[in-house]
């Protein structure tokens, strides 16, 4: 895929449709999105909260039952809700609608009612569409985990690599980050997980893909680049995804990309029992649209 037009056209031919809970939409854009959602067959919603804002929007959809509203008093009981809806098989996914992310992640990872499983993490997946680059590529993390431990960096490969295969990706191409393509023990840690990871994939214990790493981002996306540099890696500077070494680089990258790049963008949040859309506060319906559509496809494609 190029385009993230391209995610509202699968999730729209998707035979299953998936519900989503979203909490407390009172805000315009969350309302805008999950209003085209509908018209546009990509999800049913059960808005949880702000009855009244919902109903006076959207009233032929919630009489014709494609939005149905479940009440809640405040954003934090409107959160918990969402959550019990999941873990009653009432919904298949959750999103973010005006409430603070640290309250509906808060519910996702309780404990005792929440969507993780044992030893679970939380990751950031980002799918950006740059004008410069051809195909869609996907980013990890920038908002939610911040400094990722050995484990933990496996489970982020794994979840990205889960992704891309439900965007269609059939052997993704993931690139592992870094300043430069040399392994520095000493002053890079983490650049001995990369290359450890790196090998591993190459036997196949993560399934039919391509790890490599450490690489800069202009060679893992740049075939010129890596055959000026002499590097000879077999992602051939046509990456599908990238996971950056920590929160700072990889918002660094994303802020600067969507400022300076025209970078447009769909993220949810992978690693709970379903996926959640959490945008930023500043996104409009239309990148929240395009999250809900790669939402959809990862909580339907095991069913269509």
């Amino acid at each position: 895929m190029r385009h993230l037009q391209e995610l509202l056209e699968r999730a729209h031919n998707n035979i299953a449709k998936p519900v989503v809970a979203v909490v407390w939409p009172a805000d315009e854009s969350t309302l805008m999105a999950i209003e085209a959602a509908v018209e546009q067959n990509i999800a049913r919603v059960i808005a949880v909260g702000c009855r009244e804002a919902v109903a006076q929007r959207m009233t032929a959809q919630v009489d014709n039952s494609s939005i149905t509203i479940t009440d809640a008093a405040t954003p934090a009981e409107a959160a918990t809700v969402a959550v019990k809806l999941v873990n009653e098989g009432k919904a298949d996914m959750l999103m973010k609608g005006l409430v603070n992310t640290d309250v509906l992640l808060k519910a996702v990872l309780n404990k005792e009612t929440g969507l993780m499983e044992p030893r679970g993490l939380l990751t950031h997946v980002t799918i950006g569409e740059i004008p410069t680059y051809n195909k869609l590529l996907l980013l990890t993390d920038v908002a939610v985990l911040p400094c990722p431990n050995d484990t933990q960096r496996e489970a982020q490969l794994r979840l990205l690599l889960q992704l891309c295969r439900r965007l269609g990706i059939e052997r993704p191409r993931v690139a592992l980050a870094h300043c430069s393509e040399k392994v520095d023990e000493r002053h890079f840690p983490v650049t001995v997980t990369y290359r450890d990871l790196t090998r591993r994939a190459a036997t196949g214990e993560f399934g039919d893909c391509v790890v490599d790493g450490p690489l800069d981002v202009k060679t893992a996306c740049d075939a010129h680049a890596a055959t000026v540099k002499g590097i000879n890696s077999p992602l051939q500077g046509q990456a599908d995804a990238i996971i950056f070494p920590e929160i700072e680089s990889g918002n660094a990258f994303y802020k600067a990309m969507t400022l300076f790049a025209g970078m447009r963008t769909a993220a949810l949040v992978c690693g709970a029992r379903v996926p959640v859309v959490v945008p930023s506060r500043g996104d409009d319906h239309q990148t929240k649209l395009y999250s809900l559509a790669a939402a959809s496809l990862l909580s339907t494609s095991d069913h269509s």
